[in-house]
């Protein structure tokens, strides 16, 4: 039978992502492409992420993103595009229906670029620097901030794993409330986790993380499919 190029691009569209996710996972890597969900509970009750991953040719992949937390108050899409060597960048949007706690809805749009390296067989490490708009409800006019974080991870065996990831953000400009209120991003936040791949598809992560003062935990699941 003699395959037209319509269907070999409809299979190969099929059999792409399928590529990416008979793969063995590594969870322990933040940026790593693959096709799943994860599910967790915590400070902010419940957490859900669901993810698609598509190879795109021999040196790129694309994976596109939905999470939401705090019982669905906030919502965040994304578009991350990888090289093979571990370069790479991402555009994400996140809406929020209860910024800080204050009932005030947000919307945050950002540019990341990034490189996911292996220092050793054990450690690695992820710089990543970030463009960003803000403006919530209260706002006379958005304003623009910059962000820089190092992810670094350590495997202390091949199903167990620290890391470690300082953040700190810096607004370009001022947030100016309607209120007359003025303030600036110069904020440090700290995560830190602790996760256990128990096969192929599936691990358990522990998470801590201190943001602008606040200590939250999260408890979560996550599996490829």
């Amino acid at each position: 039978m003699k395959l037209t190029k319509t269907s070999l691009l409809i299979a190969s569209l099929i059999s792409s992502p399928l590529v990416l996710a008979n793969a063995n996972i590594d969870f322990s890597d933040s940026k790593e492409h693959y096709s799943g969900f994860n599910i967790g509970y915590g400070s902010n009750d419940f957490d859900f992420g669901l993810q698609y991953a598509k190879s795109l040719n021999n040196n790129w992949s694309l994976l596109s993103s939905y999470s939401s937390g705090d019982n669905f108050d906030n919502h965040e899409f994304g578009f991350d595009f990888q090289r093979t060597d571990g370069l790479g960048g991402a555009f994400n949007y996140h809406y929020d229906t209860d910024y800080q706690s204050r009932d005030l809805r947000a919307n945050d749009y950002q540019f990341t670029l990034y490189h996911s390296s292996n220092v050793t067989d054990k450690l690695s490490l992820i710089p990543e620097i970030a463009l960003g708009n803000l403006k919530h409800q209260d706002m006379s006019s958005s304003v623009y901030y910059t962000s820089a974080s190092l992810d670094m991870t350590y495997n202390l065996n091949p199903s167990l794993w620290v890391g470690f990831t300082p953040e700190y953000t810096y607004s370009l400009g001022k947030i100016r409330e309607d209120n007359g209120n003025q303030s600036k991003l110069r904020d440090w936040d700290y995560t830190a986790e602790l996760g256990y791949q128990f096969n192929n598809t599936s691990a358990f992560v522990y998470s801590y993380q201190y943001d602008d003062g606040n200590n939250l935990s999260l408890f979560s699941f996550k599996h490829s499919f």
